[in-house]
């Protein structure tokens, strides 16, 4: 009888740990996979923020903000594997500030908006003659030329940030980007959303998701003129 209680109890001694040793493993594993993920998130931020800190394009003021959403989100793809996806512009269409870019342009006065010139922003070329007239509209800069920004420190009030200041479902991660001014002197970019875990895991972004927010401003090239 001795013998089978004694069996028994190793039994349940291994069984215990067993499931530590493997908690502990995956744990790890966890830890190393959200690492890296982290760091391709940073990664993604600056390659995205020094593609859309060139010099913007005559007539196009913002072709170079859309290239550095798509160089940050192809980085992305490549950094987070099966953890997360990104969410393209037609999903976000239907959140404030579309698809993290300026809808609307208006022309320029120099740093001051001119009246009643409020446009869609151009998709392609609107010649040379707008190229350093037209501009996102103040609600979509980040600094303070927008009416919304009433601190030093105003990341994330153009209205083109307002998809990444939204609360995130897990494995979901977008990219929102704005100007700081105009004429632009620097480009803001937020890479935001929440990565799946492969353990069960609380965090501030829910069960088993993990979040991931990444900001960062860089000077702006001289614009072309």
């Amino acid at each position: 009888m001795n013998t089978q209680r004694q069996s028994g109890q190793a039994m349940i001694e291994m069984a215990i740990g067993v499931t530590i040793f493997l908690t502990a493993s995956l744990g790890a594993v966890q830890l190393g996979i959200s690492a890296l993920s982290a760091e391709g998130a940073q990664s993604a931020a600056l390659v995205g923020a020094r593609t859309a800190s060139s010099a913007p394009l005559p007539g196009e003021p913002l072709a170079r903000l859309a290239a550095g959403q798509s160089a940050a989100g192809s980085s992305l793809e490549a950094a987070v594997l099966h953890l997360a996806r990104l969410d393209t512009c037609a999903e976000a269409e239907v959140a404030p500030g579309g698809c993290g870019l300026a809808l609307q342009c208006v022309r320029y006065d120099g740093d001051l908006p001119v009246p009643d010139t409020l446009q869609s922003c151009p998709e392609g070329s609107a010649g040379a003659t707008l190229a350093v007239s037209l501009g996102p509209s103040p609600d979509n800069l980040d600094g303070s030329q927008n009416p919304a920004c009433h601190t030093t420190d105003c990341f994330g009030s153009a209205r083109s940030m307002a998809p990444c200041a939204r609360t995130f479902p897990p494995g979901r991660l977008f990219v929102c980007l704005a100007y700081t001014s105009w004429p632009a002197t620097a480009v803001d970019i937020w890479v935001k959303g929440t990565l799946r875990t492969v353990v069960p895991v609380a965090s501030s972004a829910g069960l088993d998701a993990l979040p991931v927010s990444v900001q960062l401003r860089l000077q702006v090239e001289a614009l072309t003129s």
